[in-house]
C-alpha cells in the first residue's frame, strides 16, 4: 500500500516520490501529478464553440487567458455522479498551454513512492486507454489519466513520428547505442520509430526507470564499461521516475559521462531546476520529438570529443 500525505509539499529532485491530486467522476477516483495542476476553480461561464469535439464544453476566461474546457466524463465515456451538479474545474498546464478539465469533485492530495505505482496491465482492451499507470491509495484504486495526450489531441498537437531531421549527422548514428525509458506505449513507439528513421537503429527500450537501471547494470557487467552512448527518459513513470534514474546515472562513476536527455511535457522553471539538480544534460518538451535527434547528436559528439586523446 502506498504511503500518503495530506499536504502538498514541493518534492526534492530525484526522491522517487510523486504527489497526486485525487479527484472523482461518478464512483471512480482518478489522479494527476500535482506538478501539472495550476489551480482548482468553481464552475464558470462557458462559451460553446461550433463544431467542437463532443468532450470540449467550450472556452472560458480566467483572468487574462481564454482556456478550453474539457468535460472529462464525456472524454472518458463514464457517467457523472447524479449529485455532482456542475462539479469543479482543474486547470492544468502543459508546455505553456492551459486546459481546464471538468470533474465531479477534488478529493485530496497524496504523496506516494513511485515504487508503489504499477503500470497499466498490458491487455488488449486497455492498450489504447488514456491511463498511464495505477496506484492503490488506502481502499481506492487510483487511475492516473494521460492528460497530456488528451490535451494534445484536442489542441491538434501531434507528436512528430516520421523521424525527419534537417540537421546533418555529426556522429555515426548507426553505431551509437541509445537507451530509452518511457512508460507510454504510444510515445515510446513514436520515439523509437523517429530515432530509427533518423539512423539511430541500435536502441534499448525500457518501460520505466527501474528497467533502465537493470539494463545499465547488465551492460556494465557484460562489457566492463558502458557501451551506451546516450539516455533519453521521461520523468513520470512507475517503479522509478526519470529524475531518480538520472541521479543514479550521474552519481555512478562508471555511468556519469553518459548524456541524459529528459523528455517531458512539464517544462517549467521549477522542473528545469529539478532536472539540473540531478545532472540532466538537457530537457526537451515532449511534443517536439523531432528535436531529439539533433540534441542527441550534439551531446554524443561532445562526449566523443572530450574522450578523444590529445595530440602530442
Amino acid at each position: 500500500m502506498a504511503s500518503s500525505s495530506a499536504h502538498g509539499i514541493l518534492l526534492e529532485s530525484g526522491t522517487n516520490e510523486l504527489e497526486i491530486l485525487v479527484f472523482s467522476i461518478g464512483q471512480q477516483r482518478y489522479g494527476v501529478n500535482v506538478a501539472k495542476v495550476r489551480e482548482v476553480i468553481e464552475p464558470v461561464t462557458v462559451t460553446r464553440l461550433p463544431e467542437a469535439p463532443p468532450s470540449v464544453a467550450g472556452v472560458f476566461q480566467l483572468r487574462d487567458q481564454v482556456i478550453p474546457l474539457v468535460d472529462l466524463a464525456v472524454n472518458l465515456g463514464v457517467e457523472r455522479s447524479a449529485d455532482a451538479k456542475d462539479g469543479v474545474i482543474i486547470v492544468m498546464e502543459f508546455n505553456s498551454n492551459r486546459v481546464g478539465f471538468r470533474v465531479d469533485a477534488v478529493r485530496y492530495i497524496h504523496r506516494v513512492n513511485v515504487k508503489d505505482v504499477e503500470a497499466t496491465p498490458d491487455l488488449p482492451g486497455l492498450r489504447d486507454a488514456p491511463v498511464t499507470f495505477v496506484v492503490q491509495i488506502e481502499d481506492a484504486l487510483i487511475l492516473m489519466i494521460d492528460f497530456e495526450q488528451i490535451g494534445f489531441d484536442i489542441a491538434g498537437i501531434e507528436l512528430v513520428a516520421d523521424g525527419s531531421c534537417d540537421v546533418e549527422a555529426i556522429v555515426d548514428r548507426k553505431n551509437c547505442k541509445l537507451l530509452f525509458a518511457e512508460d507510454s506505449r504510444t510515445t515510446r513507439k513514436i520515439i523509437l520509430t523517429s530515432m530509427a528513421n533518423a539512423g539511430y537503429t541500435n536502441q534499448i527500450p525500457c518501460c520505466n526507470g527501474a528497467e533502465a537501471v537493470e539494463r545499465l547494470e547488465q551492460d556494465l557487467a557484460e562489457n566492463g564499461s558502458t557501451t551506451i552512448d546516450a539516455v533519453v527518459t521521461d520523468i513520470e513513470m512507475p517503479q522509478m521516475d526519470g529524475l531518480c534514474l538520472t541521479r543514479f546515472i550521474k552519481e555512478n562513476p562508471r555511468l556519469r559521462d553518459i548524456p541524459v536527455v529528459i523528455l517531458s511535457s512539464l517544462v517549467s522553471p521549477d522542473n528545469e531546476k529539478k532536472c539540473k539538480a540531478v545532472g540532466a544534460d538537457l530537457l526537451i518538451t515532449k511534443p517536439r520529438i523531432d528535436h531529439v535527434v539533433a540534441a542527441v547528436d550534439k551531446l554524443i559528439a561532445e562526449r566523443q570529443s572530450a574522450a578523444a586523446p590529445v595530440p602530442a
